[in-house]
């Protein structure tokens, strides 16, 4: 019995066109395999678990009926919500397990990044049937071997990507495998749904790449021959396309007939909108036969992954271009042939792996998160680190880190160097530096400024300092912000203060002493680590415990710049309860905020210079036999850019 090798695909760039080819001979083996009713026993003695997060049917059963067909047997979790991942199970825990009780797990997951987290933790080889937005391999394989039956090559072909660019991990797939196969994509988003630029850079500094991107109306009057159209039909003004007169025949007389060969219909992905994106969009658009009518969609077939909504009329189901029933028929034999591939791995010597450059380590805390709300290091961040590797970015002024999970880019504007505790706004010119510092494991990387200046980095030079706010001014401020919250106040009893880490925290305490103090009640207190992984609220009070629901939470922070760590930290409240109300107390508003969030309860305005950085100190009470802490102070200085002097880099 062969075993199966620990080979996954996870992407489709996992398999090289050579692969592809020798999985599409075997397909073609099986089709007729199957026509004759021949019996194999290819995978006889092995067990496929078939793993879904999400609901599936034509994945999960072409490919339990594909090992079927191959003599193997199935073992089956089809509901994750009845088994173990309901009772709070991570995904690298049940990967663990699963792989012991079966020779190949196949994964279907709501999270970007998933099947790679499942494939380093399993022992046994993992295949990607959808993870989040990110990819779905398997599916990209049975288009493409329904794209060259149809059409008889792949290489060479005009693909035309309309609709939902963003969203679909199918198109995503796709675009990697036609790139290299030589094909010419042109992107026509839906508004909005463009491809993401995680994909659009990974073409252009792999594969040195590039889409062509036009929008619905240009692509209607394109000249060029289309070989097939990718359509993810959703909104109202693309109508005419489909059931009105075809726009494409108003091409200029002097231009060639533009032919279509295929149409390749896909529902909008409406459970990775946002909420509030969900409702909008207008009436989802109907594909009928009226759209094959034309002269140049005579010989076009009509493809689609289903499961099917409102997009595809039913008539035209007797069309014989209509060919989605045979495409998902195509499943069993195109993912039997992905099997068979890999046991004839089995039986061959392991090609030597690639060198791949090792993840980056970063010193100190907090190392950076992915900036993807659907990654999966956000949401089973108790044993899953965020890592990641240099990627290539068109702006030099921003350090371009890729997450090694879900492939999203994080912009980093500032970095820091661990030996001399001094940060630095990067540039192309410290590029040889931060290689250095990966090196020497120095590198620290920050979002913010502020960021930085919590983490006791301070900046590589700064001009003269001034003082604009002494220890008396500081207590006064902090009065006058818990007078205006008393007063505010219907009930004091429902108050809590939240305070950002660091000095938002030293600050909510302050205020609900001063609280305590002339109105008699202490309202609960926490701090909020808006850097720390996954972000939590912990409570201050020697009672411990915080609740957010129904109360009217004051959001404390020293220093109000752009707006987004108050936006972050709002994010995390509302992700622990649902509280009354929010309101923002800040020491220091310097009126710059990028975003519109206006402080309730302010200690001073203070209109500064772009380039100004205003830091605040705060004297913690010191521990018995701790040295005296420094006095309260606030001080502005001019922050000496890097990019400007280059030369002053260690």
């Amino acid at each position: 019995m062969a075993r199966m090798p620990k080979f996954d695909v996870v992407s489709i760039e996992d398999l090289t066109i050579e692969d592809i080819e020798r999985i599409f001979t075997l397909a073609d083996a099986f089709v007729e395999a199957l026509r004759e009713g021949r019996r194999c026993d290819l995978a006889a003695g092995l067990i496929m678990a078939t793993l879904f997060y999400e609901p599936s049917t034509r994945t999960r059963l072409s490919f339990e009926s594909a090992m079927h067909r191959l003599g193997g047997a199935v073992i089956s979790s089809a509901d994750m919500q009845a088994s173990s991942a309901s009772k709070g199970e991570t995904l690298a825990d049940t990967a663990r397990v699963v792989a012991a009780y079966a020779d190949l797990i196949v994964v279907r997951h709501p999270y970007d990044g998933a099947a790679r987290v499942a494939a380093e933790y399993a022992s046994a080889p993992i295949i990607n049937a959808g993870d989040g937005s990110r990819e779905h391999p398997t599916q990209t394989l049975c288009d493409l071997y329904i794209l060259r039956r149809k059409k008889g090559r792949l290489r060479g072909l005009t693909v035309a990507l309309c609709g939902d660019l963003k969203f679909g991990r199918t198109v995503h797939s796709l675009i990697y495998a036609l790139a290299r196969f030589g094909a010419n994509i042109v992107a026509a988003p839906f508004g909005g749904m463009d491809v993401p630029d995680y994909v659009l850079e990974r073409l252009a500094a792999e594969r040195n790449y590039r889409i062509s991107t036009v929008t619905i109306d240009e692509l209607r009057s394109q000249a060029g021959g289309l070989d097939a159209l990718y359509l993810t039909p959703s909104a109202p003004h693309q109508m005419a396309l489909f059931t009105g007169e075809n726009p494409l025949e108003k091409a200029p007389s002097a231009r060639p007939p533009t032919a279509l060969d295929a149409f390749y219909v896909t529902r909008l992905q409406r459970e990775r909108l946002a909420e509030k994106d969900r409702a909008g969009g207008g009436a989802y658009v109907h594909f009928d036969a009226r759209a094959l009518r034309t002269s140049r969609a005579q010989q076009a077939v009509v493809m689609h992954p289903l499961p099917r909504t409102d997009e595809l009329a039913y008539e035209l189901d007797s069309d014989p271009r209509a060919v989605y029933f045979e495409q998902a028929a195509a499943g069993v034999p195109v993912r039997m042939a992905l099997l068979a591939w890999m046991l004839e791995r089995a039986g061959t010597a392991a090609a030597p792996k690639a060198i791949v450059e090792p993840p980056l380590s970063f010193k100190g805390e907090p190392a950076p998160r992915c900036a993807n709300p659907a990654c999966i290091t956000r949401h089973e961040g108790a044993y899953l680190r965020p890592r990641f590797r240099l990627a290539r970015s068109a702006n030099r002024s921003l350090l371009a880190l890729r997450c090694d999970f879900c492939e999203r880019e994080l912009r980093i504007e500032f970095v820091g160097h661990a030996k001399s505790h001094r940060y630095y706004r990067f540039d192309e010119n410290l590029y040889g530096y931060v290689r250095q510092w990966i090196d020497e494991g120095s590198l620290a990387v920050f979002e913010t400024v502020k960021q930085a200046e919590e983490s006791g980095y301070e900046p590589y030079r700064r001009g003269p300092q001034r003082e604009v706010m002494n220890a008396a001014e500081i207590a006064a401020a902090c009065a006058g912000m818990a007078a205006q919250i008393i007063g505010d106040a219907e009930n004091p009893a429902a108050l809590a203060l939240v305070g950002v880490v660091s000095r938002g925290a030293v600050l909510a305490t302050r205020l609900r002493d001063l609280i305590e103090e002339r109105a008699g009640v202490r309202p609960p207190t926490a701090a909020l680590d808006v850097y720390g992984g996954d972000a939590a609220i912990h409570p201050l009070d020697a009672a411990g415990g915080f609740d957010v629901d129904g109360r009217t939470i004051v959001l404390v922070d020293d220093v109000i710049n752009s707006g987004w760590t108050v936006q972050r930290a709002m994010t995390t409240l509302w992700r622990n309860g649902r509280p009354a109300a929010v309101k923002l107390a800040v020491l220091i508003d310097r009126g710059h905020r990028a975003l519109p969030i206006r402080p309730n309860y302010v200690g001073k305005r203070m209109p500064t210079a772009r380039g100004d950085r205003v830091r605040v100190r705060l004297n913690v009470p010191a521990a018995e036999g701790e040295a005296r802490r420094p006095v309260d102070r606030v001080v502005v200085y001019s922050m000496v850019d890097a990019i400007r002097e280059p030369e002053a880099a260690p």
